[in-house]
């Protein structure tokens, strides 16, 4: 009887081994590719170039994209540089003597810029979607499982205030959820231009040549990489904020826009545009940075004008090119 027992509780077991272990792997195998589309939003380092040693070829590809009143522009290509031109501080371009071809100059920084301030919307996009599967998850009566909980906690500490958060229960919800997308949302080419060229003085100040500092953020804590400004009034102990990559610089500027409580009317405004389906440009946020700098009302106004003169409205349906064979072409070039 003990031995019938034994040999009963033996073929149990491998049953459960053949049966339940394919099972038990399939499972797992299905929850580390949900996870891995929580961390798909990679910003794509790997891609990244810094820019050639000989004028010519800068971002020459983009370049030829590029037309005066950009109306033309299908798909942008995914050139993200590592660090700006540095012949942007005295780029000639075409032979013109020894005065700076400021056209040309402003070519140069355009087609630097473009395709990570479209990339960075592009990751918020992503995240955007991944929420709303988490939405609908939830609606289904499901609880989020520990790491899909754990990045959608990040982004609350990211994007939220603190007295925000308290209110976030252990188990997010949909409402919960629906205040991170409130927050999480992409800025408009044209807006995001402007101000990069009017903070870095088209690629051509201090900061946005050795620190990537392309929008004048400040930081004052010791831990934080930054430049101490030339002029900066005894006592005082901001610096100018750094950063390794160009990409990084355009996402944190995104993420001040979206967060920061100086910028609440800019927050209301888009969503209002999009809740009644029109468009979300920089000439109609523009109004809402009136605390970006001291100067106020003319900053603002700065900011329209440029967005205006230089036909940037044009550049806020612009897209990527479709992400194809970037796999094949990743490569890791450090920024001299």
């Amino acid at each position: 009887m003990l031995k019938v027992l034994k040999i009963t509780l033996g073929i149990t077991v491998v049953s459960v081994l053949v049966i339940g272990g394919p099972i038990i792997l399939a499972r797992h195998y299905l929850e580390s590719a949900r996870v891995s589309k929580l961390e798909k939003s990679n910003p794509n380092y790997l891609s990244h170039e810094k820019p050639p040693v000989e004028e010519a070829q800068l971002n020459k590809k983009l370049a030829t994209v590029l037309s005066e009143d950009y109306k033309d522009i299908d798909a942008i290509p995914r050139v993200f540089l590592t660090r700006l031109p540095e012949s942007l501080a005295d780029y000639k371009g075409v032979v013109d003597g020894p005065r700076i071809d400021s056209k040309a100059r402003k070519r140069l920084f355009i087609s630097t810029m473009l395709p990570l301030i479209l990339r960075a919307n592009e990751l918020i996009e992503e995240d955007r979607k991944t929420i709303a599967r988490l939405q609908a998850k939830i609606s289904k009566g499901y609880l989020l499982r520990a790491r899909e909980k754990t990045w959608v906690t990040k982004l609350f500490r990211q994007y939220l205030s603190r007295r925000e958060r308290k209110n976030i229960g252990q188990h997010p919800t949909i409402a919960d959820l629906d205040k991170l997308l409130y927050r999480l949302d992409t800025i408009p080419p044209s807006l995001a231009l402007a101000q990069a060229a009017i903070e870095s003085g088209w690629g051509r100040s201090r900061f946005s040549q050795e620190g990537n500092a392309l929008f004048g953020q400040w930081v004052w804590d010791d831990t934080s990489p930054g430049l101490v400004p030339a002029g900066r009034e005894e006592g005082k102990t901001h610096r100018v904020k750094s950063f390794e990559y160009l990409l990084d610089s355009v996402r944190s500027y995104m993420i001040n826009l979206n967060r920061n409580s100086n910028y609440p009317d800019l927050r209301k405004r888009r969503a209002e545009l999009k809740q009644h389906s029109l468009p979300v440009t920089g000439v109609a946020l523009a109004p809402a940075l009136i605390k970006y700098s001291e100067r106020g009302v003319v900053y603002t106004t700065e900011v329209i004008t440029l967005i205006n003169f230089n036909g940037f409205d044009a550049l806020d349906e612009a897209k990527l090119e479709p992400e194809t064979r970037i796999a094949q072409n990743d490569r890791l070039v450090a920024a001299r």
